[in-house]
């Protein structure tokens, strides 16, 4: 049974949605009836939601709302040591309170990898996404003038994913034209020519960019050694984004980006063939030949209205649509796995949402809703031998079983949310939601958010908040009657619930921020977290596709600080993060588990393993003229692995650098030359052993890797 909501709050949401409605639909017929008198460059910019700070200063900073806020601009991602070619997780992880794991997938507090959300100029991307590489390369950090990560207690406008907000601001070309043509080519055999465009076609504003690449990195290795084995990668992204404005107050904004790549997955030498295949002869486990391939398009078009600075109206459509497709090669998966399994998992997402901001005096209110239509399906083959309940094979001849679930999910959710300046020195942000899913998983929840910041003097700000949320588990999940079907068979596993719940959250974030000089910039933010059915995914057998499943309860807690100083053509940068996140008991996805895994960790918990206990990362950039160095790191005390998590895995370390050098001839575009050494101490890291919860091969951190990025200037 779902909860209901009390029945007084009933009529104040419908009250407060219809007044809104009202004053929505007033602003768009006052916007049609205007004529664009003076076609602009620039299309308007609208206040809907105050959210990142508006300054182009990079590093640690507050929203006005009251979150934490990590400033990165283009300008700071060009000076990192891949420079403008940087992927968006290797930006992501040299921020404060975010690890990855294998595949570099993101984890943004100790949260799962979909429990963040990606905010595009002010509208929610599908939270259904991919968070491996896939999602993350198509996001290529060249379409971007500015992205803030914004973590801690968020305003009424965010739910689903609140673990943190990847807010990114695109390019605008009237105001950056210009881009650049580049080629990088490096060891394993990686090649990876990019095109990047911005400029003004009358008074729209545009921005493209497009990347073709290949090599020997498709996922981590499954081997410690310098080259990975059977792990070629084929991809290519594209991202475009336009606006216009169609009035002096109206503009329109079109976004489409895709990402479609076939990838080999990494294999692990001199295995022991642990069933027989009636008739072959078992090969080498290196030449097994199975393919994870991803197709990931996204479409977004925003009409925004800002008839003056203190009213602003934004409505948007969102469409996205993911194919996950495993192709396995049957016999080597059968003969060392035990089952080979066709998946094919596809997502077709439909979202809408509409954010209205008001000023008035001390006030800035903000109204909002969201509406989102997630179709999901998920269909597997596979072939598996009979075999007794403790998994000893029957048959060498393998029995073939299919499985399909599709499912039509509907999120929807309203919100409230006014920004009050009490004095000057005194701000409150309070808010208020109310979310419902039904479909795959049923839930509901009311959700207040309340922030204060204090700022005393020009150079403190303190802040200290609470809010309530509800998550969201992430559609892409395996089909509820697997579990039953593989029984009897060298696939089966313990049983379990298969389908997950919502998650609910209760959180404390507290911190400051001290600007101690101009040059020099100190955050300091800190949180608790209360967790009910907390989310986390894990690898069904041996397809590489993950489902979501709940822990029963737990909590995480967590400290982050971030220092920068830039003076000139010098800049540094340091943070460090320390967090632990325990959890106890399994109320979904119990397959994920060994039987005796499971009642370990309903007696005594685990540590789960998405971050270290301590993290820390640090970044130099100089520029003398022409010639620019640079050099960052990250530094992880090792996750958590084997038999409940109980094994603290040991500590990596990895060092990037680079140099470049800008060569200009009287009139021929200017051209920069760079050469990038990944992972300079040529370290071993190991990021995840063979053995874990829902992990099924080892997975290594990449060694040395020398690469050389020719780019051309091209005139705006």
């Amino acid at each position: 049974m779902r909860p209901a909501i009390r029945p007084a709050i009933r009529p104040a949401i419908r009250h407060v949605i219809a007044r809104a409605a009202v004053l929505a639909l007033g602003l768009i017929r006052q916007a049609a009836a205007q004529p664009l008198a003076n076609p602009a460059p620039a299309p308007p910019v609208a206040t809907i939601v105050v959210l990142a700070p508006r300054t182009a200063q990079p590093g640690p900073g507050l929203s006005p709302t009251g979150s934490a806020a990590y400033v990165v601009t283009r300008a700071s991602i060009a000076a990192m040591p891949q420079g403008s070619a940087t992927p968006l997780n290797a930006v992501l992880t040299q921020l404060p309170g975010v690890s990855a794991d294998q595949n570099q997938q993101i984890h943004i507090r100790d949260t799962e990898g979909p429990q963040f959300q990606y905010d595009i100029d002010g509208m929610l991307v599908p939270f259904d996404i991919n968070t491996n590489p896939p999602f993350l390369s198509f996001l290529d950090t060249r379409f971007l003038s500015r992205l803030t990560l914004l973590t801690g207690v968020l305003p009424a406008r965010y739910a689903y994913a609140t673990g943190g907000v990847v807010d990114i601001a695109t390019r605008q070309g009237c105001a950056d034209p210009g881009g650049s043509a580049a080629l990088t080519l490096g060891q394993r055999r990686q090649v990876s020519p990019s095109l990047t465009y911005g400029g003004c076609l009358g008074a729209t504003t545009y921005v493209v960019t497009a990347t073709y690449a290949q090599g020997n990195d498709a996922f981590s290795s499954a081997t410690p050694g310098p080259n990975p084995i059977h792990d070629a990668t084929h991809r290519g992204n594209l991202f475009a984004h336009a606006t216009h404005p169609l009035t002096d107050h109206l503009s329109l904004s079109l976004s489409f980006a895709a990402n479609v790549s076939d990838n080999q997955l990494p294999n692990q030498p001199g295995q022991a063939p642990a069933f027989g295949l009636a008739g072959v002869t078992p090969e080498n486990s290196a030449a097994i030949n199975s393919l994870l391939n991803f197709s990931d398009y996204l479409g977004m078009a925003v009409l925004t209205y800002a008839p003056n600075a203190d009213t602003g109206l934004q409505i948007g459509y969102a469409g996205h649509a993911l194919s996950e497709n495993f192709l396995p090669d049957v016999a080597g998966e059968l003969i060392y796995q035990g089952v080979a399994s066709h998946a094919l998992h596809t997502d077709q997402d439909h979202t809408v949402q509409a954010d209205l901001s008001h000023r008035a005096g001390a006030h800035t209110l903000t109204f909002g809703a969201y509406l989102g239509l997630y179709g999901v399906t998920a269909t597997d083959s596979s072939w598996v031998f009979p075999a007794t309940p403790t998994l000893e094979q029957t048959s060498q001849n393998p029995i073939a079983l299919a499985s399909r679930a599709s499912a039509a999910n509907l999120l929807t959710g309203v919100y409230l949310d006014d920004l009050w300046q009490i004095t000057p020195a005194l701000k409150l942000n309070a808010g208020l939601r109310f979310d419902d899913l039904t479909g795959f998983t049923q839930g509901n929840q009311v959700s207040p958010t309340l922030n204060l910041t204090y700022q005393p003097s020009d150079a403190i700000t303190f802040h200290l908040g609470a809010m309530r949320a509800m998550q969201v588990p992430s559609f892409q999940g395996i089909a509820p009657d697997t579990i039953a079907l593989f029984s009897g068979t060298t696939a089966s596993g313990p049983p379990g619930i298969a389908t997950p719940a919502v998650e609910r959250d209760t959180l404390v974030d507290a911190g400051f921020l001290w600007r101690l000089s101009p040059r020099l910039t100190l955050s300091q933010d800190s949180y608790y977290e209360r967790t009910d059915h907390y989310l986390d995914t894990g690898q069904f057998g041996a397809v590489p596709i993950f489902a979501p499943f709940n822990y029963r309860a737990g909590a995480l807690w967590g400290s982050e600080t971030g220092l920068r100083y830039a003076t000139g053509p010098l800049s540094l940068y340091g943070n460090a993060t320390l967090s632990r996140n325990t959890q106890r008991g399994v109320a979904t996805g119990q397959f994920n588990f060994d039987p005796a895994e499971l009642a370990y960790i309903d007696a005594h918990g685990l540590v789960v393993d998405h971050a270290p206990r301590f993290a820390g990362t640090f970044g130099a950039a100089w520029q003398l003229g022409r010639l620019a160095t640079s050099l960052s790191g990250t530094y992880s005390s090792g996750l958590r692995a084997g038999f409940a998590d109980t094994r603290h895995l040991p500590a990596t370390f990895a060092a990037d650098g680079s140099l470049s050098y800008r060569v200009e001839i009287p009139g021929l575009p200017p051209v920069t030359e760079t050469l990038t050494v990944l992972n300079l101490l040529d370290r071993t890291n190991l990021i995840r052993p063979a053995e874990g919860i829902g992990i099924f091969q080892a997975a290594y951190g990449p060694r040395r890797t020398l690469l050389s990025t020719i780019a051309m200037a091209l005139g705006g």
